[in-house]
């Protein structure tokens, strides 16, 4: 394929209108942060292409990209023929997907909401001309099943956020607030810090408060008097924002146990921390280590040691804290806000649109056999929906499914279905 410098002016043609089409609500994080808020300020119009499981596949005909989000494939026969009609119109499709949905632990409070959709998003992703992951870790992973994928990082929308300026007399007043913002599906990561927590909150009685925002904490952080919980719907990215920039915080906590779900996550909260001008404390994944500067805007913990310690510093050192909070914001303001980056999208939706066929020696039968189980399993759970077998059963046979598609080749063979995808689902055509 030729590189965006190789193509001549008279080749490149360039985007106007994308028509998105989401399961998600959308005003959601999700929708916001991934599509609409970078695609609008790329200068780009945006086309619902449904609600809900109401769907308009002959939008596809107003828009010069088509984009899928996520888990929108498991409306079946509309997503099926959303594609058809983007193939048989040579409209390009782009797969954006920001949590690896296919990889979650298995006490993740939602991870049974996707049980019977994990086969149609792997096809998604495999039919997909370009997909879009919010972090390195998680565009590798993705790239197994599709080589085309680019990392639209996660960005501070600065139309929408305000930098707060650090209030002075908190600086070295008690009790010193620690924060939490986070919904129900984090629940166990802030269950694995508790320990270190209720030390803190033993060690210093009355000197530190917890406050947490968001989903339901654990009974036994509610159970102290020196924590206080304020519930808050986070479905609405907008209202979420609004809300969360009038909270006061000393310290900033987010908390990820280590797995390979939460490796693939992106910085996204320590950009809304870091609006605040207080510092932070992160879980040592990928995304965290790549913008911490230990001790300089910001702390990463890997044990409920380093959390502890990592906690009595701040809590002992108010200059600290309002100098990492300090460094915290100008990270932000330097390079992750959404004005300095919108044209990234544009960039990756002019590349769906530009793109053209590689020639490779690799045979399509290589990818044909995992693409008759896919088949095989979809019609299957056709079928057990039409019947009305229980959730649960259509649940166990689909991991067992997806089970025997991820064990049934090696990592060579997994690159080789990557090189032989575009034969088989090839831009711009008919199948």
């Amino acid at each position: 394929m030729r590189s965006g410098q190789e193509l001549s002016k008279k080749d490149v043609q360039s985007p106007e209108v994308i028509v998105l089409y989401t399961a998600s609500p959308w005003e959601s994080a999700v929708v916001v942060l991934r599509v609409t808020a970078p695609a609008e300020r790329a200068g780009l119009k945006v086309i619902k292409g449904n609600q809900g499981d109401r769907v308009s596949p002959e939008l596809v005909s107003d828009a010069d990209v088509v984009v899928i989000q996520r888990d929108f494939p498991r409306f079946r026969y509309a997503y099926k023929e959303v594609i058809a009609r983007a193939r048989t119109e040579g409209k390009p499709v782009i797969y954006e997907i920001d949590d690896l949905l296919l990889e979650m632990p298995e006490d993740h409070s939602t991870r049974r909401d996707y049980h019977g959709y994990l086969l149609a998003m792997i096809r998604a992703i495999v039919e997909a001309d370009v997909v879009t992951a919010s972090c390195p870790a998680l565009a590798d992973y993705l790239r197994m099943f599709n080589p085309n994928t680019r990392v639209l990082a996660n960005y501070l929308d600065d139309q929408t956020w305000d930098f707060r300026k650090q209030d002075e007399y908190q600086i070295g007043d008690f009790p010193v607030v620690i924060g939490y913002m986070g919904g129900e599906t984090h629940q166990a990561d802030l269950g694995y810090v508790c320990p270190a927590l209720q030390n803190i909150l033993q060690r210093f009685e009355g000197k530190v408060k917890l406050r947490l925002f968001g989903g339901k904490p654990p009974e036994l952080l509610l159970d102290s008097p020196f924590v206080e919980w304020i519930a808050f719907n986070r479905d609405h990215y907008a209202e979420f924002s609004q809300f969360f920039m009038q909270q006061v915080c000393d310290i900033f906590i987010a908390p990820l146990r280590d797995n390979l779900f939460n490796r693939c996550k992106s910085v996204i909260k320590y950009l809304e921390y870091g609006v605040h001008g207080s510092p932070g404390i992160y879980s040592c994944i990928p995304a965290y280590e790549a913008i911490v500067e230990p001790g300089v805007n910001g702390f990463v913990a890997a044990t409920l040691g380093e959390w502890e310690t990592s906690l009595v510093e701040l809590i002992e050192k108010p200059a600290l804290r309002r100098q990492m909070g300090k460094k915290a914001q100008e990270t932000v303001r330097r390079k992750w806000l959404l004005s300095q980056h919108c044209q990234e999208w544009f960039d990756v939706y002019r590349e769906g649109i530009n793109l053209e066929n590689e020639s490779h020696k690799s045979s399509p039968s290589q990818i044909e056999p995992i693409l008759r189980v896919i088949k095989q399993a979809e019609e299957y759970l056709q079928e057990v929906e039409e019947k009305n077998v229980e959730l649960d059963r259509v649940a166990v046979t689909t991991m067992n499914q997806l089970e025997e598609i991820l064990n049934s080749r090696s990592w060579r063979l997994l690159q080789k279905l990557q090189k032989v995808r575009i034969k088989l689902f090839p831009h711009g055509g008919q199948r």
